[in-house]
């Protein structure tokens, strides 16, 4: 290993794909005299899984959980930067799962949250008949601008700090 990068710690989890054991090593990585980041990779030798995540470890003491407050159309433009495992909750509708590979992209307007659950349930329920079918529906309405409820995303991160980038309102957000 190179002198700017060193492992801090090497354990063994289970798999989430197939259940076996998969290792998994953290690294940290200097890039300057100032800053460094955190590697994180997670390797299964049975059914060849991975996974690995990138964290400025400048960022570590950022905020973990976003309430985002639906109220208008222009509320669907508000962007933030997310890591790649969060937490997703839509209490109004009943609505919790876990993003363990957010699959949209880092840097993400609260419309493409909204159009990721979608998919998600629609991939979950696609067998099963009337599964979140209400909530589905009334998903796609907000994220097509009709708002009508009132509803809150709440975003929670697992590991490492979210951030809302820009919003066009005040009191679309707040912290939890």
């Amino acid at each position: 290993m190179s002198d700017r990068l060193s492992e801090i710690d090497r354990y063994y989890v289970e798999c989430p794909a197939c259940g076996g054991r998969a290792e998994t090593v953290l690294y940290s990585y200097s890039i300057s005299k100032d800053d460094a980041v955190a590697i994180l990779t997670l390797v299964c030798r049975s059914c060849g899984y991975w996974f690995r995540d990138v964290i400025s470890l400048s960022e570590v003491d950022g905020v973990v959980c976003v309430e985002l407050h639906i109220d208008r159309d222009s509320d669907l433009n508000t962007t933030l930067h997310l890591p790649s495992q969060v937490d997703i909750e839509v209490p109004q509708l009943n609505i919790a799962f876990e993003a363990r590979t957010l699959r949209i992209g880092r840097i993400v307007t609260v419309e493409a949250i909204l159009r990721y659950i979608v998919d998600v349930l629609e991939g979950i329920c696609s067998s099963e008949p009337g599964c979140h079918r209400e909530a589905i529906e009334r998903l796609k309405e907000l994220s097509s601008g009709r708002i009508g409820e009132p509803v809150t995303v709440r975003i929670k991160s697992v590991y490492s700090p979210l951030k809302v980038l820009k919003s066009y309102r005040d009191g679309v957000y707040s912290y939890c």
